[in-house]
């Protein structure tokens, strides 16, 4: 006997749902946040580069939302053999963003002290100024952090929906709101 629903702390379907909403919420502010402000932290050609797998990221997550909302096996599967690479490149992604970070760290706060930056202008009342009140180390502390959590989220989102997919597959015609037999049920638990 297996227990078929490990793991589970949001219901499978409904919770698979709210998750890729909030992956999808998260994904799109910071794709935005990269394609806005990314030239501050990281290099000009590698911001545009993070903010679009930021935006790749929220596309495959609303991809897992139709898929779970219509009770869709292809959808569903789709985003299953998609998110398993973008997992494991999401990890490097993180390493990558927090190198870069610590490279630049003289730079973030050099912008924040002189009193004209590089783009011609001072960054007190700017989009700059969120970050210059916090002290450098911090920033890129709960930088990371933010990203770790992401990716967390982002890796129990791929199990909630690959969850789904094994019960689309194995119980096509019991998903839909048929009630399962007593035996079924037993697999369940």
């Amino acid at each position: 006997m297996y227990c078929n629903n490990c793991c589970m702390c949001l219901p499978m379907r409904g919770g698979g749902m709210w998750l890729s909403g909030l992956c999808f919420l998260i994904n799109v502010i910071g794709a935005a946040f990269l394609f806005l402000w990314g030239s501050y932290f990281f290099s000009s050609s590698l911001a545009p580069f993070l903010g679009g797998f930021s935006a790749l990221q929220a596309i495959t997550a609303t991809v897992a939302f139709f898929g779970l909302y219509n009770y869709s096996f292809m959808l569903t599967r789709m985003f299953v053999y998609m998110q398993w690479l973008l997992t494991f490149v999401s990890a490097a992604r993180i390493g990558l963003m927090a190198f870069e970070l610590e490279q630049n760290q003289d730079r973030i706060s050099g912008e924040c002290f002189g009193g004209v930056n590089d783009k011609g202008y001072s960054p007190q009342g700017t989009t700059a100024a969120f970050y210059c009140n916090t002290p450098i180390d911090t920033f890129i502390l709960v930088f990371i952090v933010g990203l770790a959590v992401d990716w967390m989220l982002n890796g129990y989102m791929y199990f909630v929906a690959w969850r789904f997919y094994v019960r689309l597959r194995l119980y096509p015609d019991a998903i839909k709101g048929e009630e399962f037999t007593f035996e079924e049920g037993l697999d369940e638990l």
